[in-house]
């Protein structure tokens, strides 16, 4: 199980990478440059200038959402994300045909696998749909969704199939603890996605410049967004001191580190004006205090006396 449980890290790893290639898409207003699916522009590899493009060229560029010009920086950085999305999707497949063999003696991780495949799938396929929406802000939500869907499917798959893992023992409160702070996590993220939505409207009325007054309404979704991740930075930092002398003590200082981190990412998004850098790590954060999260609690192992 060894080869199988290093190839599962590996495709656990791609997720990441793949949500991290989404973030730099939309941080780089890069989402319509491929302006069709599957293919770019028509073609399986797309131009790199505008004399490589196709005769009919302007039915696809009359289709973006940023402009109406050829950027072959957009059209290189959407194409190297869809990529990212293949591989994943190779990975699924391989990561299937290596647990078939298992599939007796290890049923749960061979279904994980198999739900994992099938979720890539709808992944892509609602990628498609992304396109056909022209970015559309909730299409761009649920497609991030998917994304953190996918990592908990591939976390459940590597505990299942790591011959090391095993459960500890937890009192009752702790593992429904653990479930509360994964609805406030997931709240808090939802509610950043609606001020990324907020954030995509006004930089595009802007012209993607001016990045100082992005945010300088303060609009009410961003100062809940605000307020509630002291919330979420609370409960991470008691629920570190509860453990602080169990097994998994170390886990919840990772947790309660990630969700800081994330937080100090989102002051510096505010005060030092949406830079790049910042945006999707700051996604990429938040989706690993999720994991983490879950993580602790597919570890617990409920107390019964």
């Amino acid at each position: 199980m060894k080869k199988i449980s290093n190839w599962v890290i590996a495709t656990f790893i791609l997720c990441f990478l793949v949500i991290i290639a989404g973030g730099i898409v939309r941080t780089t207003q890069s989402g319509m440059g491929c302006p069709d699916w599957p293919r770019c522009f028509g073609k399986w590899i797309p131009p790199t200038n505008a004399s490589q493009l196709p005769a009919d060229f302007e039915k696809y560029l009359g289709k973006q959402d940023i402009d109406h010009t050829f950027n072959a920086y957009h059209t290189w950085i959407e194409y190297i994300n869809r990529l990212f999305g293949v591989l994943l999707g190779l990975f699924g497949i391989i990561q299937v045909w290596l647990l078939f063999s298992k599939r007796k003696t290890h049923p749960q991780a061979w279904k994980l696998s198999v739900a994992f495949l099938i979720v890539v799938i709808l992944t892509g396929l609602f990628g498609a749909i992304v396109v056909k929406l022209n970015l559309a802000h909730f299409s761009i939500s649920v497609h991030l969704l998917f994304a953190i869907l996918l990592l908990q499917i591939q976390l459940a798959l590597w505990m299942s199939v790591n011959e090391k893992f095993h459960k500890y023992d937890m009192v009752a409160g702790t593992k429904r603890m653990l479930w509360i702070f994964l609805v406030i996590i997931f709240v808090q993220s939802i509610m950043g996605t609606m001020v990324r939505m907020y954030v995509d409207d006004i930089s595009k009325a802007l012209n993607y410049e001016q990045r100082a007054l992005w945010l300088a309404d303060d609009p009410a979704i961003f100062l809940i967004h605000r307020t509630f991740s002291w919330l979420v930075v609370l409960m991470a930092l008691w629920m570190a001191w509860l453990n602080r002398t169990t097994v998994l003590k170390k886990n919840y200082y990772a947790l309660a580190a990630v969700i800081l981190l994330s937080m100090t990412t989102g002051i510096v998004l505010y005060y030092a004006h949406m830079p790049a850098f910042a945006q999707p790590l700051h996604l990429l954060l938040a989706s690993v205090a999720i994991t983490i999260n879950m993580y602790l609690i597919l570890k617990a192992k409920i107390r019964t006396a």
